[in-house]
């Protein structure tokens, strides 16, 4: 799908492959939800907006920007949301309708399958599971000793996240 470089949803699709953002963050992202963080480059501060609510109160965080949506964020619009014309029903339908267009037909495959691969390329990288629901905006991360972070740490930095999310590549488009 990448392949495509499909201009309806083809940013959204890679905003969210490398973030691991539901679509409906994704597309509910205006310019003052991006936030310049130095040396540790952009994060996208996912938060009840204008355009958006949010899933539950853990959904609320900062996701850094990998490095390879610089290119991106530069197209996109310098103020109001980064993605004007889009819908979560816009990039859902044009999704499902590419899938149909390239004949591909693996059971389950849906947009919110961007999420899932982010979530499985971090575990491939050995990122631990509390560490990554903390990007992705799990409710409960709990670490292998069954301890709720959410109670007891402040959670792991943004030098962690920025180098976590950096694990990430896009997959090879073919």
């Amino acid at each position: 799908m990448l392949a495509q470089d499909d201009p309806r949803i083809g940013d959204v699709l890679t905003f969210c492959l490398l973030t691991g953002m539901r679509a409906g963050e994704a597309v509910g992202l205006v310019r003052g939800d991006l936030v310049w963080k130095g040396n540790l480059g952009w994060f996208a501060w996912i938060r009840p907006n204008e355009v958006r609510s949010l899933k539950t109160d853990a959904a609320e965080r900062f996701i850094p920007l990998h490095s390879a949506l610089s290119p991106l964020l530069a197209r996109l619009p310098g103020q109001g949301r980064l993605f004007p014309d889009l819908t979560v029903s816009i990039v859902t339908k044009r999704f499902a309708s590419l899938r149909a267009t390239l004949g591909l037909s693996r059971p389950g495959v849906v947009f919110h399958s961007t999420r899932k691969w982010f979530v499985t390329q971090c575990e491939r990288a050995g990122v631990p599971e509390h560490f990554t629901a903390s990007i992705v905006g799990h409710q409960s991360a709990r670490s292998e000793n069954r301890m709720t972070y959410g109670i007891y740490s402040a959670g792991i930095s943004d030098e962690q996240k920025r180098e976590i999310v950096e694990r990430v590549g896009l997959p090879p488009c073919h």
